[in-house]
């Protein structure tokens, strides 16, 4: 017991104190990530194989998200090892099919919990002479737990740490009142669950409508007189092979969305607006996107004292900015 203590003050020292103490403990706090070498999902697994019991409690569950686990749970039943899960019905996300397939679990209680906006991720341990707890951003879904960018902690400590007892405390009051998952509950969840299919799919045709009409009404804007002509004659230059020239317009008659139509019509890889005033400028990156109907926000991007966003499609630069020697000789 006493190496136990010690482990754990030396883990402690170093996950959160020192790095540079030349530790390895088996109770470091530790970031848990999805990349090519190591995942969530596998210190789930480690933890499951190590503990006495479990508890989790997540938002989100799917039905590949369950399958993983689900051999690990089936050899823990073999060794008498029992867990708890608590889960919702929020937002609609988890399937009915999902829940019958946590019925199936002989050694895991589910419940669900109506606590409104209940987002929890959280992965509780409990091992013979202390417990690791998993918190975080992911849910009990395979991407989640294997391919997404998600940020995680793996902690440790005693069973006697205010921590893992204030955790505990919270999970025994919510198991308390949320309700135990049935076939009951399960056929009446599949009723509202088909209403809110469709639902979700009648409001993504509504978005798309929308969308649809927001890009016709912007195809609709025509060139006026000075506009038709100016945009003829850059047309012909081009096929001429002429990859110069000059336009003179009076004030008022429409240079910003002259500027747009050709953009439109020509569709270069690379775009630079330059104007001596910087709310010129946004004032001229909303009359392009009325004007571009497919592009997206990260197209535009501002050359100015304050923003150097050089990456972009459409850049809108201040003379002022590009005329520093540092900025100017970065362009060709």
């Amino acid at each position: 017991m006493d190496n136990l203590l010690e482990d754990f003050n030396q883990s402690l020292h170093k996950g959160f104190i020192d790095r540079t103490i030349p530790h390895k403990g088996n109770f470091m706090p530790k970031l848990l990530i999805n990349n090519k070498d190591e995942n969530v999902l596998s210190t789930i697994i480690n933890e499951l194989y190590k503990c006495k019991s479990f508890t989790i409690s997540v938002a989100f569950i799917t039905e590949s998200g369950l399958a993983s686990l689900k051999s690990h749970l089936y050899d823990l039943n073999q060794k008498g090892i029992r867990g708890k899960i608590i889960t919702s019905n929020y937002l609609g996300f988890n399937s009915p099919k999902m829940y019958k397939e946590l019925l199936k679990l002989k050694n895991v209680d589910v419940r669900l919990t109506d606590v409104n906006g209940f987002h929890a991720k959280g992965y509780v341990f409990e091992h013979e002479h202390y417990a690791s707890m998993i918190v975080g951003s992911s849910n009990l879904t395979s991407n989640a737990l294997k391919v997404n960018y998600e940020h995680n902690i793996l902690l440790s400590t005693q069973k006697n740490g205010d921590l893992v007892y204030n955790i505990k405390a919270q999970f025994d009051e919510l198991w308390s009142k949320s309700i135990p998952l049935s076939d009951t509950w399960i056929q009446d969840y599949e009723l509202i669950y088909d209403e809110q299919s469709l639902k979700n799919a009648l409001h993504i045709a509504r978005e798309k409508r929308v969308m649809q009409d927001n890009i016709e009404q912007t195809m609709k804007i025509e060139p006026n007189i000075m506009q038709k002509e100016a945009l003829h004659s850059l047309a012909e230059l081009r096929k001429s092979g002429k990859n110069k020239s000059l336009i003179i317009s009076a004030t008022g008659t429409g240079k910003t969305i002259l500027c747009a139509l050709d953009v439109r019509n020509y569709n270069p890889n690379k775009f630079l607006f330059i104007v001596h005033n910087e709310e010129i400028l946004h004032k001229a990156i909303e009359e392009f996107k009325k004007v571009l109907p497919f592009s997206k926000d990260e197209d535009f991007g501002l050359l100015t004292g304050k923003y150097k966003e050089t990456h972009a499609k459409y850049l809108f630069a201040t003379i002022q900015t590009l005329s520093k020697d540092d900025i100017y000789n970065n362009f060709d």
